[in-house]
């Protein structure tokens, strides 16, 4: 009848128009007005369409850097999160394009890479793979390559396409393992680094390598290979504060804090 076809027209418009006072301002606003039984199918399309255009309009202003940090994260949470003690204290820190100013890199350094773009740099500690003494050293990630430098000199170069993997604790230290081949006569062995920004310098790896599924997060030890085809151990335990030094069984003791609640 006239009057029900009135009040359906009226139900109609004082949804569409409290929906038009009460549109969510953002993605992450979740709220929507709840329709009228009549008119749920409709609703839901429209809040498909306003959460499209949202997301439109959001992409459409984003910067290419702010895109690229997003792609970096986005990479960083699909292989850390939930398994990295230390991954959520990353997350809220922007990650930076390189640790190493042109003035922290050696002349020499730089001359003996001759064309190959710098992509990524940041100080690390080595561990001798015998003895396991600590010395600083500078990681360079460039187009083709991981390259270990000291001073003036590359010490070892790591071909992406001979880089088999990376081991890391699920504890939050920030020691790493670069594995290669051991048949490589290039190579000295794997190499055992600690970086003080590990969530970003894995990523920033995972990312220049391709070797995005060959970050591999370890539980208890991490085993790699040393001169002459030698094996050595790393063993992870928590403890109340960071202490890396080795132990009386000869591996590398690396004990670390838990900063966050399982």
């Amino acid at each position: 009848c006239p009057e029900n076809e009135y009040f359906l027209d009226y139900v109609r418009y004082s949804f569409l128009m409290s929906l038009h006072k009460n549109l969510p301002k953002s993605v992450l606003d979740k709220s929507w007005p709840t329709p009228p039984a009549a008119l749920t199918e409709a609703s839901e399309r429209l809040r498909r369409m306003c959460m499209q255009n949202m997301v439109w309009s959001y992409c459409k202003k984003i910067s290419p850097e702010w895109k690229h940090q997003m792609e970096q994260k986005m990479i960083a949470s699909e292989i850390f999160k939930d398994k990295k003690d230390n991954y959520l204290q990353s997350v809220p820190k922007l990650f930076v394009n390189t640790r190493l100013d042109g003035e922290d890199i050696n002349p020499k350094v730089v001359q003996a890479l001759g064309s190959e773009k710098m992509k990524y740099a940041v100080p690390v500690t080595k561990y001798d793979r015998k003895g396991y003494k600590p010395r600083s050293r500078q990681l360079l990630l460039t187009s083709n390559s991981a390259i270990i430098a000291e001073e003036g000199k590359l010490k070892q170069c790591i071909d992406y396409g001979a880089l088999k993997g990376v081991s890391v604790s699920s504890l939050s230290d920030g020691l790493f393992v670069l594995h290669v081949p051991g048949d490589d006569n290039k190579q000295k062995g794997d190499v055992v680094l600690q970086s003080d920004h590990v969530i970003e310098t894995l990523t920033k790896i995972a990312i220049c390598a391709d070797k995005i599924n060959s970050i591999n997060i370890n539980q208890g030890s991490i085993k790699f290979m040393g001169g002459n085809g030698k094996e050595g151990i790393i063993d992870f335990t928590l403890g109340s504060q960071l202490l890396v030094a080795k132990a009386k069984n000869g591996h590398l003791s690396v004990t670390a804090p838990r900063l966050n609640s399982r």
